[in-house]
């Protein structure tokens, strides 16, 4: 039975009477509340007696090959404090050297580090130790990467060849990367994909569909808007390739308003440019749907994209005339058109044709990091090679590759490999750490995605991994 409140707090006042009363008097004998206060110095001399702690470092990654200055950041620092690189707790100078450690305060220390042409692209620990043998340790505070930070950006969605990058800021503001001109603010906007040969940007601008057309090397882009259908509102040029005659194929959808006030329906449709800019071509929608989006194309005008807008849902087509369902929402395609990356219930998946010649429908997973909290297949080259995004066993989503052999039935051969990204983690209930949108076609290939750092997320470029 449960004891009644009042008589548990009595008998807990009876018991405890004595060390309550034994307390009372010591507090009378207490020092005055008009007592000097610890001197600071003596605080940090306290604080430095119960040994160092490092919270963060400032930049939190570096790259291979590099020497440079990194902040560590804590408390309880001294002018004998000395950093040190851990790899999975053990000390590795011969991969991270510490060149030097400057004292700048007590929560500060300035390392100068040299990272090997070969160390390990992983998290590393930072100790710091103070003379008479007390350290403290900032587990996995930094990262070794061969990332290239190229600039701020929200939202990442198309590389190329040469190393370009596009995608927008702030839901509305496009930018293109490009190592002429670094990066370039194109102004309100989205830009969705990039022309193969650099260029065009392609996306949209006040809700049309929009090409930013280069005029040469730097120079700014020109935005000029594609045509749309008659009754038709808005639209989005969402992916591009190159036909066999040099033209440019892009892919995307056209949007109507079915009555006054209802939600604008989008239509998958596409563009040919060669000089001039063709009236969309209006591919057809899988039986019963009534809405859909072409988010992938290649040089022979076969697409893939959403079927109904279901949040499930996707299609590829074989001629503008001909979807197939998909149990799944597909990327991109290849240019043979017998292997599509995309993504089922946040899982990264990839769908093949029968030895028939027909496309399985129920598409295949892609094996994980380890983890089950998200993940998808994005971009796509003829060499198999997939990347895209993956979850480990921590929770951390990472931008990931994996190789597919192309050869005779397409089956996984190895992967994911995780990517190394700008020195944040975050878990399973927190944004997307990085991810790569595209990888070029051949060896060796570079890709281009997104990642988080400590102030904001920038587009990335991978050469190496």
């Amino acid at each position: 039975m449960p004891v009644p409140l009042l008589f548990a707090r009595t008998s807990l006042l009876r018991r405890y009477a004595p060390v309550g009363l034994a307390l009372l008097f010591a507090a009378c004998s207490a020092p005055s509340v008009d007592a000097p206060l610890m001197s600071p110095d003596a605080m940090r001399a306290a604080k430095a007696a119960q040994g160092p702690t490092v919270t963060s470092t400032n930049p939190s990654y570096g790259d291979r090959g590099t020497t440079v200055d990194v902040h560590v950041i804590g408390s309880g620092f001294t002018d004998s404090a000395q950093a040190t690189w851990l790899l999975h707790g053990v000390a590795d100078p011969t991969h991270v050297r510490t060149n030097s450690t400057t004292y700048v305060s007590s929560t500060e220390l300035v390392a100068n580090i040299t990272i090997a042409s070969d160390a390990t692209l992983d998290y590393w620990d930072v100790q710091v130790a103070l003379r008479g043998g007390k350290n403290g340790v900032g587990t996995e505070s930094f990262e070794i990467t061969t990332a290239q930070a190229l600039g701020a950006a929200e939202f990442v969605y198309a590389g190329s060849v040469t190393g370009q990058a596009a995608g927008y800021n702030g839901g509305s503001t496009a930018f293109a990367y490009d190592d002429a001109f670094g990066m370039l603010n194109l102004g309100e906007g989205q830009a969705w994909a990039l022309d193969p040969l650099g260029t065009m940007v392609l996306g949209r601008t006040g809700g049309m569909p929009t090409a930013w057309m280069r005029q040469g090397t730097p120079s700014p882009f020109v935005a000029v808007t594609l045509p749309i259908s008659a009754g038709m509102t808005s639209g989005n040029a969402a992916a591009s390739a190159r036909d066999a005659s040099g033209a440019l194929l892009v892919g995307g959808w056209e949007t109507y308003i079915p009555k006054k006030g209802a939600t604008p329906v989008p239509r998958p449709v596409r563009w040919r440019y060669d000089g001039s800019w063709s009236a969309p071509m209006v591919y057809a929608l899988t039986p019963g749907g009534i809405r859909g989006t072409l988010l992938g194309i290649n040089s022979a005008g076969q697409a893939v994209g959403r079927s109904d807008d279901a949040s499930i849902n996707g299609a590829v087509w074989d001629t503008p005339a001909s979807p197939v369902k998909l149990d799944g929402i597909p990327n991109t395609l290849n240019s043979a058109s017998t292997l599509i990356v995309g993504a089922r219930n946040s899982q990264p998946v990839f769908w093949t044709r029968t030895a028939a010649g027909t496309w399985n429908t129920v598409g295949i997973a892609l094996p994980s990091l380890g983890g089950t909290c998200g993940g998808a297949a994005i971009g796509l080259n003829d060499d198999g090679v997939v990347v895209g995004r993956s979850c480990d066993a921590r929770g951390n989503i990472n931008a990931a590759i994996w190789r597919i052999d192309v050869s005779v039935t397409p089956a996984v051969v190895s992967g994911p490999q995780r990517l190394p990204g700008l020195g944040v983690r975050h878990g399973a209930n927190s944004n997307e750490n990085s991810t790569a949108v595209y990888v070029s076609p051949v060896a060796p290939y570079t890709v281009v995605g997104g990642s988080s750092t400590q102030n904001g997320a920038q587009a990335v470029r991978w050469l190496t991994w």
